[in-house]
């Protein structure tokens, strides 16, 4: 044997090899993180922000930030309400109110100070005064940042908010609106988590079937949670990020951790059954469902990026909140886990949950995924779960035209309340009805003459209003402005103006109106009392149309919204077009078909049209209450929670979508048969997805119960998605429409065939590419193993021509297991080291000695009929193992038994055929890596190699330890 260079390594590979080699220093570091991170994490909610819902570049934000910075007396945007039920005009009212507007008008960055109680020498506001005489407002305007002035806001509440017996204070208006919101949502984070949490270990605990194993994705999701909030304050001090972006974190990065764990422990198990060796076990599962793991977390990524192109940090924080919650997992999901699985070793599979449940109840003689057989092996069968969803998958695809039929009118249906979706911006009405600042924009609305939100605010930035001329043409636009239908009265610094005339006389020293560096504001009095109403709309649609002297720039809800809308719907295609077109390429890349991304993209879109069409049915038309819990119905949906889900909700549907494709492509890889490739995809893949759903709903729910509709209104849409995805998409659409397009699911045309192979996303680097057409079947994957991949060596066990199988190590002599079809046909003796056809070793069916091949020797001529294997079908790797060392080398355990490493080969075709005799191949090149640790110079350890037919051990190079090994040709 002699030294060659290692093979390419993966960076799965060697996330399995660091997990393999620094488990202890792995989970060490983990847990240091978080322990680091979690005090810092405990201020976060100072740290980030609490608007967003509007973009800087509108012409309303522009005329809100001029108000701040040029107009001392711009329109109030806080008020402060005094209720007595003895009447406000008591003398503990009137002392309260004169007192409280004295200390708000000393108080710094408070401005335009009106009261309903007169304040030296300023007389009280009548129309501050309640219809009902029981209440009246103070009201004000605080200046600076949102963050700055909700930090001011709460300083001001905590100081002089009184809700209790007598006169009751409390505060109103859009940052009181905001302040409460922002509360509201942190306690109902806490207790949605502190609900949610013993349901999701339940589920855990159904999915992976013992505690030990239920443990590893909260260890996952505390890892990735914990990091993600710690990148997401970061990321707050360079850029602004909403404090909402909170509650996607905690509920996607659980609800990732669960998903992730629960594949990769799943294929980690499937690997040990299959007879490989922890060590190897995982790298074959991170080369394979790590590998799926990672570009589908990426299409969750690549979908809630899109929220990127929209300017408001509202939706930009999810976008940076998922990005980085996706990455957290991946690393958690490709590093920590494998670590504990290393650390755990068998102790993962004691005190099977469902085992026990199973021998209770009695079995009909079928053994579950995990039941262990004669030989060490687990039995191969699917659970009751997945030949539950093989079965729906078969009879839907014998009628596949009627129950997909049947699926798309349900989806129909429930999308047709989309046709009077009604949208409008955050407000008081997303908290209850009792909330503080709801209470006092209720009555505002209701309660007064004039409705103080439905303010709309014109300003004329620039403009030298102190000048004749100007205050003329001020003068004239204020007064056709007034002449509009649903204009109630406009003032402005050249006087007041009702129905197409001056109404008040000109004040003699103006300034009320005037900026500190020129330019000038007209306050508009909308009729309606209703800030976002269809007429309130309507009559900004007519002061935009009406000509203005001047660049004109207008503020206030209704201005907000339209420009808000026109914002959105303007990058809406932007958005879509980046999820849809990511989409199709990273399908087209794992898949190598044309057909099945835009199936994905469709399916994906008409579940989230029906779940949307749902949430219009509950939320905008208040049915099903009794089902999502209290919340107002204002006839409305928040604008940008549907723009939210629908990115969210579509990369976790192409996350299941990637997960089911990879199992299904893998059937057709190694059978070409399309109907039972998609059967036996889904019943592998079913189960898994049902749990990983499952888990997600449950937090999903936990976000339900918010007091906050627009956060109750993501968490019932996710649910809804989820399990429309689930119950209708994989079980009867995907079945449906892979039945009907047959070997073309497969398709794609030769330019991008080629692109394909030369550039496609594969389970592993030995995978074969799919079929180039309708007619192509699967090729052939040479060195690959696959699903018959045992224990085996071909070391007949006497004249029946049975092959050895144990758990561990090499077969011993007289060992039993199963017998390959065909063997011990024309049995013959072989001689001493080197097996015969179908003969017995020398050794008693121990093992080859040293250097000692199983390939027939002496044979001269032509090759005959039995050796030409080139008209036999393909057949996957087999394994063998060999031992190496003692105890105290450091490689890999081998409880109970000796250390261990695993030699992967391909048997020849005719040997698998059921011929007497292993038949002749090419010989592939063996791989030993020896990994246990690096030189003291810094260079790789050595490679050794060797060929086909030699067992070795006692490798003894440099005193290595072989972890692993995998089989090249």
């Amino acid at each position: 044997m002699a030294g060659v260079p290692a093979p390419p390594r993966s960076l799965f590979t060697v996330a399995a090899d660091a997990a393999v080699l620094h488990r202890g220093r792995l989970l060490a570091a983990a847990c240091l993180l978080v322990v680091v991170l979690l005090p810092w994490n405990a201020g976060i909610y100072h740290q980030l922000a609490t608007g967003g819902f509007y973009a800087p570049g509108d012409n309303s934000t522009q005329a809100e930030q001029l108000l701040d910075a040029e107009f001392p007396d711009a329109p109030p945007n806080i008020a402060v309400m005094l209720t007595s039920d003895a009447g406000i005009d008591g003398p503990t009212p009137v002392h309260l109110g004169r007192e409280l507007t004295r200390q708000l008008a000393a108080e710094n960055g408070v401005t335009s100070v009106l009261s309903y109680w007169p304040n030296g020498a300023e007389a009280g506001a009548p129309l501050l005064r309640a219809k009902d005489g029981r209440s009246a407002l103070i009201v004000f305007r605080l200046t600076g940042s949102e963050d700055h002035i909700q930090d001011r806001l709460s300083v001001l509440h905590d100081r002089y908010s009184h809700v209790g017996p007598g006169v009751q204070v409390r505060f109103g208006g859009a940052p009181a609106v905001m302040r409460d919101v922002t509360e509201r949502s942190r306690v109902d984070l806490e207790r949605g988590e502190t609900t949610a949490a013993p349901l999701v270990f339940l589920v855990l605990l159904y999915a992976f079937g013992t505690v030990a194993a239920a443990l590893l994705p909260v260890l996952v999701g505390v890892v990735s949670v914990v990091t993600s909030l710690a990148l997401l304050r970061l990321a707050a001090t360079l850029t602004d990020v909403s404090v909402f972006s909170v509650n996607l974190t905690t509920a996607l990065g659980f609800g990732l951790a669960v998903d992730y764990s629960l594949f990769i422990l799943r294929r980690f198990r499937e690997e040990q059954d299959r007879g490989l060796f922890p060590g190897a076990a995982l790298r074959r599962t991170l080369e394979t469902a790590g590998r799926t793991v990672f570009f589908s977390g990426v299409t969750v990524a690549l979908s809630l990026t899109a929220a990127l192109v929209f300017p408001l940090y509202y939706l930009r924080s999810f976008a940076f909140a998922g990005i980085i919650v996706v990455v957290t997992s991946e690393v958690a999901a490709l590093l920590v886990l494998p670590a504990a699985l290393m650390v755990m070793g068998d102790r993962l599979d004691r005190g099977d949950i469902r085992a026990a449940l199973s021998r209770r109840r009695g079995t009909d003689g079928r053994r579950p995924v995990g039941t262990r057989r004669a030989g060490g092996h687990r039995s191969r069968e699917v659970t009751a779960a997945g030949r539950g969803w093989t079965a729906l998958a078969r009879r839907v695809m014998r009628k596949p035209l009627l129950y997909g039929g049947a699926a798309v009118a349900i989806l129909l249906i429930c999308a047709s309340p989309l046709r009077h979706l009604n949208l409008a911006l955050a407000d008081d009405t997303v908290l209850p009805a009792t909330a503080e600042s709801h209470v006092v924009n209720d009555a505002m609305r209701d309660d007064f003459i004039v409705c103080l939100p439905c303010q709309i605010p014109i300003v004329v930035p620039g403009v030298d209003a102190r000048d004749p001329v100007n205050a003329a043409r001020l003068t004239d636009y204020a007064t056709r402005l007034s002449a509009l239908p649903g204009i109630a009265r406009i003032d402005t610094v050249t006087g007041s103006f009702m129905q197409g005339k001056r109404v008040g006389e000109v004040p003699k020293a103006p300034t009320g109106y005037v900026g500190i560096h020129g330019g000038a504001w007209l306050s508009v009095w909308q009729g309606d009392t209703s800030p976002l109403s269809e007429e309130a709309k309507g009559l900004v649609r007519e002061l935009k149309a009406t000509p203005a002297p001047f660049d004109v720039l207008m503020g206030g809800l209704a201005p907000h919204f339209l420009d808000t809308s026109r914002t959105i719907l303007h990058r809406l295609p932007i958005a879509f077009a980046i999820v849809m077109t990511a989409t199709f390429i990273l399908l087209f890349l794992f898949t190598g078909s044309v057909l099945l991304p835009l199936k994905a993209m469709f399916l994906n879109s008409l579940n989230l049209a029906a779940t949307i069409g749902l949430l219009v049915f509950v939320f905008q038309d208040g049915h099903l209450r009794g089902l999502t819990g209290d919340f107002q119905v204002s006839g409305t949906l928040e604008m940008t929670s549907p723009v939210l889900m629908f990115f969210i909700a579509f990369g976790l549907s192409m996350d299941y979508e990637i997960f089911l494709l990879a199992r299904i492509r893998e059937e057709y890889q190694r059978t070409g048969d399309n109907k039972e490739s998609v059967a036996i995809g889904l019943g592998v893949t079913g189960p898994l997805i049902t749990s990983v759903a499952l888990a997600l709903v449950v937090v999903m729910v936990a976000l339900s119960t918010s007091h906050i509709s627009m956060i109750k209104l993501v968490g019932v849409g996710l649910t809804v998605a989820i399990t429309l995805d689930v119950t209708v998409v994989r079980a009867i659409l995907v079945p449906a429409f892979m039945a009907l397009a047959g070997k073309y699911n497969w398709w794609a045309p030769a330019p991008l065939r080629r692109l394909h192979d030369r550039f496609g996303l594969r389970e592993d680097s030995g995978e074969a590419a799919v079929g180039a057409g309708p007619g192509s079947g699967p090729h052939p994957v040479p060195g690959q193993p696959g699903l018959a991949e045992m224990n085996v060596v071909a070391t007949p066990a006497g004249p029946g021509g049975g092959y050895g199988v144990l758990a561990y190590g090499l077969p011993g002599a007289g060992s039993s297991g199963p017998t390959l079809p065909g063997a011990g046909r024309r049995g013959a003796p072989g001689r001493a080291g080197t097996p015969g056809r179908g003969g017995t070793p020398g050794r008693g069916g121990a093992q080859l000695p040293v250097g000692a091949s199983d390939r027939p020797t002496g044979r001269a001529g032509p090759a005959g009929p039995e050796d030409d294997d080139r008209r036999l079908p393909a057949v996957p790797s087999y394994a063998a193992y060999v031992t190496n060392g003692g105890s105290t080398t450091g490689g890999q355990s081998d409880p109970g038994v000796r250390m261990t490493t695993k030699i992967t080969y391909q048997r020849g075709r005719a040997e698998a055929a059921g011929w007497d005799r292993p038949a002749t191949a090419q010989t592939p090149t063996w791989h030993y890596f020896l990994r246990n640790r690096w030189r003291g110079d810094g260079s790789a350890p050595p490679v050794v190699t060797g060929t086909r037919g030699f067992v070795i051990d006692g490798i003894q190079v440099d005193d290595p330890a072989v972890l692993d090994t995998d089989a090249h040709r």
